[in-house]
């Protein structure tokens, strides 16, 4: 279940889309960190998202809108070439925004994350997280070589492309997010 939320495969595009804005011999540290930091935020909430959500008095509908919001700007800045902080096109910034959270350690994992501890216990929410990183690396580590095969005009088209299909999904996850507020659900 966290395979099909975490979706490596569907991010190697994205990945592939931010890999074109560094050099190509970051593209592996970049992955790396990504997972590394996706990681630690999906296990910082297996053990204290739901008392963190509680004591700020924050839902996961409310998480879901925020998250829509800023991946919206993101597509944005991307689509239109807009940098936006003074560290946008470093490595460090680009695996923690936008790989890391909210594409990798989205909404949709953590509450999943949450799901599974609730459901099956910690100990197997923890060791859905590690597989699932474990299983993520070799899959976008491996991108890289299609950004080679693409060259520069098929990444710009990624990356284009992909910003757009971006902001479609930040609007379904704000769409989401309201509908489940108006619901009542969490």
């Amino acid at each position: 279940m966290l395979f099909v939320v975490l979706d490596p495969i569907g991010i190697i595009p994205y990945f592939q889309a931010v890999a074109s804005r560094v050099p190509v011999e970051e593209a592996g540290r970049l992955v790396r960190r990504a997972l590394t930091a996706a990681y630690a935020m999906l296990l910082a909430f297996a053990l204290l998202g739901d008392a963190i959500f509680r004591l700020l008095g924050v839902s996961v509908a409310d998480f879901k809108v925020a998250a829509g919001i800023i991946l919206m700007i993101y597509a944005v800045a991307a689509i239109f070439e807009v940098h936006i902080g003074a560290s946008s096109e470093e490595p460090e910034s680009l695996a923690i925004f936008p790989l890391a959270t909210p594409l990798l350690a989205g909404p949709g994992s953590i509450t999943t994350v949450m799901y599974i501890k609730y459901v099956y216990g910690l100990p197997t929410a923890l060791a859905a997280t590690t597989l699932n990183i474990i299983v993520a690396y070799p899959i976008l580590a491996s991108s890289t070589a299609l950004l080679r095969i693409m060259g520069r005009h098929g990444a710009l088209f990624i990356d284009k492309f992909m910003s757009l299909i971006l902001a479609g999904f930040a609007v379904a996850l704000v769409r989401e997010g309201i509908m489940a507020g108006s619901a009542g659900s969490p």
